[in-house]
């Protein structure tokens, strides 16, 4: 059965688009372009009453943004802060929509993971080159029911059982938590980071 499409996901609204329509009706120079033009760069009904009103809302968060990070430029993280953005960035939120709700510079963000040992997703991650694990961060054993980070999979896992193994030290079943995964695999303790500081530090896991 077809599914109906609604109006709404023809909508571009996101700041670039914002941005660029904001460029297009006020442009430094040159003639601006028609409030039609502008209404379909945004996908929406032409609607001169509306559009006005995205417009002053766009302009109004940018202004409470800037304001935001202006009062706490300078000023050190919180504690409160430090566990947010940690927790926040282990479930998997990226850098920039940390940064984007807390008002604090993507900068800041990877300072404070790095400082406290919080091992780092990259872009061009794979399985076969898994990133290091921080120094904070290692250990050379796991307790069974143990919730740690798996470098290979970029993944949350619960430890489910250990193994030695004469050649590699030990070595553990655990179960990736990460919903694209969702499934058990094996992995030395070196590729696994303990996450036992963070939770010292009030960080929920």
């Amino acid at each position: 059965m077809a599914t109906r499409r609604t109006k709404n996901e023809d909508e571009r609204l996101d700041d670039a688009h914002m941005e660029r329509v904001i460029a297009m009706l006020e442009p430094k120079e040159g003639r601006p372009c028609t409030k039609k033009d502008a209404c379909q760069v945004l996908g929406i009904t032409y609607n001169t009453t509306r559009l006005a009103t995205l417009i002053e809302k766009y302009k109004e968060k940018q202004a409470y943004e800037t304001k935001r990070r202006g009062e706490l430029r300078g000023k050190p993280p919180t504690k409160e802060e430090i566990t947010f953005i940690i927790g926040e960035y282990l479930e998997g939120a990226t850098v920039d929509s940390i940064s984007n709700s807390t008002f604090r510079p993507s900068g800041f963000i990877k300072r404070i993971l790095e400082e406290n040992a919080v091992p780092l997703r990259q872009s061009g991650h794979t399985y076969f080159k898994p990133e290091l694990i921080p120094e904070g961060a290692m250990r050379d054993r796991f307790k069974v029911g143990e919730v740690v980070y798996s470098s290979r999979y970029d993944s949350l896992a619960r430890i489910d059982l250990e193994q030695e193994d004469k050649r590699y030290g030990w070595i553990y079943r655990i179960y990736l938590l990460a919903d694209k995964w969702r499934q058990s695999a094996y992995q030395e303790a070196y590729e696994l980071a303990s996450l036992e500081h963070l939770r010292n530090l009030g960080v929920r896991i």
